[in-house]
């Protein structure tokens, strides 16, 4: 009877550290829904979670452009060595989001999150360095391409999973929203070399740089067979949002289409079904050459629209608002037409960033043709209200000056130190209650 107690314990044990063994079923596309196990259409209304595993200029003070990368030069320039740097980095990772965030993301009503996530943190703590000196400017950008070269072709990328830096917050993040009924959507939001010219949301070190040096690609098809063979069967996770937002790519859609036919065919090699979330150009948006049919595995594929409405894109938020171009998905009438055309589910991945009002009639009107949407973002720094559920008080991290601002804000980052937007909150909460 001990040995069976012990032998239990250990599989309790050993249950609790590989995520990758969780059971849960899968969601599936069953023709234009996305259903579970019991073919019970399941509509996924997220949050993401932005500025956590990558800074975005704009998130860390209104106004300011710039990429993570400006943001380490600004702790470089404030005499900060390249191990306090990093020090920092792994304290904010572990204060921005917290067990206490999921949980109160949940209470609102939301039912799943997006998480996007740099590349630079599936590299081991030596690679990332050489990166780093990129931003500092002691390593030669040609010399980190030749080095992630060499790290490729002698496999040493992503060699140990457990150990790296991403894989650690993906297991911490899934245990938190299992906890919470939450499903989970990998965004691979700052993919390798930098998949277009936008400098927030790539941490760019060289502009379009995944369309023309082939490794970053090779990379990026590594990095997914990784993550496929470690959550194949873990049905926490939504959907592998595989590249997010491509922008300004030289010679338009049929590269894309190219590298989403090779990480499609790369996951599903793996034994993965995971429903695959494709993002197409101009920010995630245009399909044209890119429909269900030109994909040698056409299933399970989710098409998604990152909705903003802005005074130079003016976007409406009516259920017949619709562009001439078909495939062109971020008026509603248009997404309506694609889903039942391709007889496959569409998602808005991103949407927000507008008053309180926009955002709530938007997520009122996708809710009534379900049609899932994911809010952008979660919290952001400001001195004043902001479209987010939450917002950082400054000082702002682009202006520090000692070690007593970073100290603060590390502790203005915490949960319990934010402010709420309690109008976005209002306004995004009551039509979680209406979901279909």
């Amino acid at each position: 009877m001990r040995f069976r107690l012990t032998t239990l314990w250990c599989l309790l044990v050993l249950w609790g550290a590989y995520p990758t063994l969780a059971q849960t079923p899968l969601l599936r596309a069953n023709g234009p829904k996305i259903v579970d196990a019991q073919g019970q259409e399941v509509l996924l209304q997220g949050m993401n979670l932005g500025g956590w595993l990558l800074q975005e200029g704009y998130m860390m003070k209104p106004g300011h452009e710039g990429t993570q990368g400006s943001v380490k030069k600004v702790l470089y320039q404030a005499g900060l060595s390249d191990a306090a740097v990093e020090k920092f980095y792994q304290q904010w990772r572990d204060n921005f989001v917290t067990k206490a965030d999921i949980d109160f993301i949940a209470q609102q009503g939301f039912n799943c999150i997006r998480l996007p996530l740099h590349y630079d943190l599936f590299l081991t703590p030596a690679q990332r360095a050489v990166r780093n000196g990129v931003i500092r400017g002691t390593v030669p950008y040609a010399d980190y391409v030749a080095a992630l070269t060499k790290w490729q072709q002698a496999g040493e990328l992503f060699r140990e999973p457990q150990k790296l830096e991403a894989i650690r917050l993906i297991d911490k993040t899934l245990a938190w929203c299992a906890a919470n009924k939450l499903y989970v959507v990998l965004d691979l939001h700052a993919a390798p070399g930098a998949q277009g010219t936008d400098r927030n949301i790539a941490d760019i070190l060289q502009p379009v740089d995944f369309w023309q040096t082939p490794v970053f690609q090779d990379v990026t098809n590594k990095l997914w067979a990784t993550l496929a063979q470690r959550y194949k069967n873990d049905g926490r996770i939504a959907m592998y949002d595989l590249i997010n937002e491509p922008n300004n790519v030289p010679g338009g859609n049929p590269p894309i289409h190219d590298a989403l036919e090779r990480l499609i065919n790369t996951v599903r090699a793996q034994g993965d079904q995971h429903l695959l979330l494709l993002e197409g150009n101009g920010y995630g948006n245009n399909y044209n050459a890119m429909e269900k049919k030109t994909f040698t595995h056409p299933e399970n594929l989710v098409y998604n629209s990152h909705r903003y409405n802005m005074e130079k894109y003016p976007l409406s938020n009516a259920l017949d608002a619709s562009n001439p171009d078909a495939n062109q998905l971020g008026a509603i009438g248009n997404l309506l037409k694609f889903r039942a055309a391709q007889d496959a589910p569409v998602w808005v991945g991103e949407t927000g960033e507008n008053t309180p009002a926009w955002m709530g009639e938007a997520a009122r009107n996708l809710n009534s043709v379900g049609i899932g949407w994911c809010n952008w973002t979660y919290k952001r720094f400001s001195d004043k209200p902001i479209a987010a559920l939450l917002r950082i008080k400054p000082p702002y991290l682009v202006d520090v000056k000692s070690a007593a601002e970073l100290s603060q804000i590390l502790e203005d980052i915490k949960f319990a130190n934010c402010v709420h937007n309690d109008d976005v909150i209002a306004a995004l909460k009551a039509e979680l209650k209406n979901k279909k």
